[in-house]
């Protein structure tokens, strides 16, 4: 009995205990031997880019572990004339959102954090409607008109802190910034609002240190 032979008859008996129909129709073709001839052409494969924004060094240091990868590399600027230019419709837009702000004295540097769930620039002018009348309604305008300072423009006298929608998250907010901003002893806002609060101090330890 040849080998074929052999492995035809081992394959119908292992058919035939399991229940398989064992008759096969053909016999089994004689084991290939030779072996199959290798592609000696080896396919280049396509290269892949990626783009990095260029800061320095720590730029080239990222980039160079790409150097034996199929991954090449191409750098961009930050640096084009859209950035250089003032984005003053930018600001603008931030002016006519909500959240927390501070007001900074024009004279003497101190500050002054407020909220609001309407926008920033309606906001300001009530400040600024509040200093023209000496109606004291706020802490900033009370301190301007006691100690005869200016009441300077909008973008020198406004910042923006946080945008956020009136709510729980925005008096959170609030109290944060005004509570920095007592670290620094530079705050207009009432110091009998303030009390110790260990998640804050825990938040601006790496700023202080």
């Amino acid at each position: 009995m040849n080998t074929t032979t052999r492995q035809t008859t081992i394959i119908q008996n292992v058919l035939h205990n399991n229940g398989f129909p064992f008759h096969l129709p053909t016999p089994l073709p004689p084991p290939n031997n030779r072996k199959q001839p290798s592609n000696t052409h080896t396919q280049t494969p396509t290269p892949k880019w990626a783009t990095f924004t260029y800061v320095g060094k720590e730029t080239n240091f990222i980039t160079h572990l790409f150097k034996k990868t199929n991954i090449k590399i191409a750098f961009r600027t930050n640096n084009s004339i859209q950035t250089l230019l003032p984005h003053r419709q930018h600001k603008t837009e931030i002016l006519s959102q909500s959240g927390v702000y501070k007001l900074t004295c024009p004279d003497c540097g101190k500050a002054y954090i407020g909220k609001t769930g309407r926008n920033f620039a309606t906001r300001f002018r009530e400040h600024r409607n509040a200093f023209r009348t000496a109606s004291q309604s706020s802490n900033f305008t009370r301190h301007l008109i006691e100690h005869s300072h200016s009441f300077g423009p909008i973008h020198n006298t406004m910042q923006v802190l946080q945008l956020q929608n009136k709510g729980t998250h925005l008096n959170t907010i609030e109290r944060f910034c005004i509570y920095a901003e007592h670290t620094k002893d530079n705050h207009l806002n009432d110091d009998s609002t303030i009390f110790t609060n260990i998640i804050f101090d825990t938040l601006l330890k790496p700023h202080q240190a």
